[in-house]
């Protein structure tokens, strides 16, 4: 059996801030991931955000350590989604 080497740590970043911080949250033991970019339409940014709510949703009910690196953009729908699984937001 292999060991996860992102020590169960989950950042969810905004597509804006993704590329600055990877190096840092991979140096630092977190995976990644990558929320949908601002211009998204809102079909694909729904359906992007949906998916990373059962993500994050999931990685929480099996232990791991989840946090929100965001610009802004999609905290509330993120937290929306998370809301709709009976989860709690960011």
């Amino acid at each position: 059996m292999i060991e996860d080497p992102r020590s169960r740590r989950i950042a969810v970043v905004a597509d804006s801030l993704f590329e600055e911080r990877l190096d840092e949250l991979r140096d630092g033991g977190w995976g990644a991931i990558q929320l949908p970019p601002a211009e998204a339409d809102a079909e694909t940014a729904q359906a992007w955000l949906e998916l990373t709510a059962e993500q994050v949703a999931e990685y929480r009910r099996t232990g791991y350590e989840v946090t929100l690196i965001d610009d802004g953009n999609w905290r509330e729908p993120l937290a929306a989604a998370l809301a709709r699984l009976g989860a709690e937001p960011l």
